[in-house]
This record gives C-alpha cells, structure tokens and sequence, in this order.
C-alpha cells in the first residue's frame, strides 16, 4: 500500500512539474494578427461622410503612416488634430475637441471605429459625437462611410 501511494505521489508531481517546453503559439490569432491591416497601409485622404440620424457631415480623413500628424478637415474650418491607432483590422480615430458643424456654438470630440474594406480603399464603421452641453457631456451614436482618394 505505502509503495503504491508512493508511485501515485511521484506520478502526481511528474504530472503537475511545470515543462521546459514553450505552450504552443496561437496559431489563428498569429494568422489573424498577421492578416490584419497595418497604420502604415490605411496611410492616406479619405473622402468620410458621417451620417447622425438624418444629418450629414462630409468631411476629410488624413491618416498617417505612424499616427502623428492625422488630421480631419471640415470646410472652411482650420485641421483638426486626429490620434490614430490600430485594433487588428480596424482603424481607431479620437479628435480633439472643436465647435460643432451641427450645434453651432458647441464643442464635440469624435471617436470612430472604422474597418478597411476588402479593396483596400473605403472605410466604414461606427463613431459616437460626444457634445460639451450646458447639462453635462451628451454622447450621440452614428455611422461613418468614406473612400481613399490618395
């Protein structure tokens, strides 16, 4: 009984020893990371169209290859400074905070969440309008839609 208990034991610890082997690598994530467009790719002018219940804002997207420097232009408005980031296949926009096109005289930031089409040349996704209010921050949801043009 003592020597069974004993080999059950050594079996045990065998078991539970940690490994000199590396866990093998995710290989979809690894596919999926590697698939997934980079900054440097999405890098261009996009002609966007956002569109928040029956209003819409056209407007103009640089993305640069690293980030720094994107901007969003809306006519007759001074460049409005964008920070850029990628999460897998889609392109993740923050702007700074500027008066709004269809709340004169309130400032909004801009987040959207857009995803490179097949082509290589549009981008469409989500974004959330947040307006600086008298009452507090209001959050309102859209879509946006835009082509490459350079």
């Amino acid at each position: 009984m003592r020597s069974a208990a004993l080999v059950l034991s050594f079996a045990l610890l065998t078991a539970c020893a940690p490994s000199d082997e590396a866990p093998a690598a995710d290989t979809a994530a690894d596919e999926a990371a590697a698939l997934a467009p980079t900054l440097a790719e999405v890098a261009g002018n996009y002609a966007l169209t956002t569109y928040i219940g029956t209003d819409t804002v056209q407007s103009t997207m640089m993305i640069t290859a690293d980030g720094a420097g994107s901007t969003l232009s809306l006519e007759g408005r001074p460049n409005i400074p964008l920070t850029v980031s990628m999460s897998g296949d889609t392109v993740v926009t923050q702007s700074a905070e500027y008066e709004s096109v269809l709340r004169a005289g309130t400032m909004v930031t801009v987040r959207t969440a857009a995803v490179r089409g097949t082509d290589g040349s549009s981008l469409n996704g989500n974004m959330v309008a947040t307006y600086k209010t008298a009452g507090g921050e209001q959050m309102v949801n859209g879509t946006v839609a835009g082509r490459k043009v350079q």
